[in-house]
């Protein structure tokens, strides 16, 4: 975290250890002028994350689809090995890893995505994922990594902003990839949020980081394919429908969870979906809208502009978790990727009004 957060979380303790709160109603309790920082409890009230159901990973789908009647079926493109910011084409021939079912692999089912409304407080309307005791695949950033994911949201309706190159500067912003810790991780952190309606992409190393913006607005009511890169160097990039969105430089080094690293915040260890983890306050606000198709990596997939996929991912040994949001009744999300030490599932807690997150059959694939 960078020391202004920490500054701030630091005042807000103090303050906190020298009220007193009368009753069970925390949230409106004032300390030294400040609200105090909402409990993180579940509707059952534990403060302690729900123990994860372990499913087996399906068997990826066969990706094969039949040539249309006029024309050969067209070949996905892949990354090309250098950045660029042009609106190019790339070429499958630069892969610069092996392909063996397709870099950008693809099943033909359609399947369908989960809302979340936006009540992401008391640790609802959110999907959390554990990444540590034991470590779970999922908890990437020893590596260069890609987090990719359809999303939708209607306009006006996520209305937070960032503070675009600084370090946690996307926290403000309405956030639906949190991979945070509370103050600084003694490896890092990282998270997704939108921009007033754009994307943004933090990612800290101990205290040294920062946010990149992008432009594109993607809050406009259609599905839009995203996706965010990192190598160890510090090279960030974000793409939006396969177009280049931004770029920088920054704290190199690694940002994933250090296993088995004792903390006071139980949502530490967790990618939260969907909200800010800790439920820190209003001025971190939660999602509402659709996600599908959420595939982390742990490579650089995309390098330059790229053909967006058009149907559902078949995982590869690049795949760290995939997530089709498929499931469509109870609480839990599988993780189809099928990863040494997975699955990385993960379990929707639900609340507020309206109740979310529900499954919903709305899809990225069908138009």
């Amino acid at each position: 975290m960078n020391q202004e957060r920490n500054g701030r979380r630091r005042r807000i303790w103090l303050w906190a250890v020298g009220a007193i709160c009368i009753g069970v109603g925390l949230a409106n309790c004032t300390v030294g002028g400040a609200p105090a920082r909402p409990s993180v409890q579940d509707e059952t009230g534990s403060v302690s994350p729900e123990a994860i159901l372990q499913t087996e990973a399906p068997a990826p789908a066969d990706a094969s689809s039949p040539e249309p009647p006029s024309s050969p079926a067209p070949t996905l493109p892949s990354p090309e090995p250098t950045f660029s910011t042009e609106p190019t084409p790339t070429d499958a021939s630069a892969l610069p890893f092996p392909e063996p079912k397709g870099a950008e692999a693809l099943t033909t089912s359609v399947g369908g995505s989960v809302r979340f409304f936006g009540n992401g407080r008391n640790a609802i309307d959110r999907i959390t994922i554990p990444i540590d005791a034991p470590e779970r695949p999922a908890d990437v950033g020893a590596t260069d990594f890609t987090i990719e994911f359809w999303i939708k949201a209607e306009p006006g309706v996520n209305t937070g902003s960032v503070t675009c190159d600084v370090n946690d500067g996307w926290i403000t912003g309405n956030i639906f990839f949190d991979r945070d810790v509370y103050f600084a991780g003694d490896y890092g952190d990282f998270g997704i949020a939108l921009n007033n309606g754009a994307i943004a992409f933090g990612l800290s190393v101990g205290n040294e980081g920062t946010t990149l913006c992008g432009t594109r607005i993607v809050a406009d009511g259609q599905w839009h394919h995203v996706a965010v890169t990192r190598r160890l160097s510090g090279e960030m990039a974000i793409f939006v429908d396969g177009q280049p969105d931004g770029f920088t430089v920054d704290a190199a080094g690694d940002a994933s969870y250090r296993n088995g690293r004792s903390t006071d915040y139980p949502w530490d260890p967790y990618i939260v979906l969907g909200a800010e983890k800790h439920d820190a306050g209003p001025e971190y606000p939660s999602f509402n809208g659709w996600l599908d198709e959420l595939r982390i990596s742990t490579t650089v997939r995309y390098t330059a502009a790229f053909q967006p996929p058009t149907a559902p991912f078949v995982p590869d040994v690049y795949t760290a978790a995939l997530y089709h949001f498929d499931e469509g009744a109870g609480t839990t999300i599988t993780d189809s990727a099928g990863a040494p030490d997975g699955p990385s599932d993960g379990v929707l807690r639900v609340g507020g009004d309206p109740a979310g997150p529900v499954w919903s059959d709305e899809s990225p694939f069908r138009r």
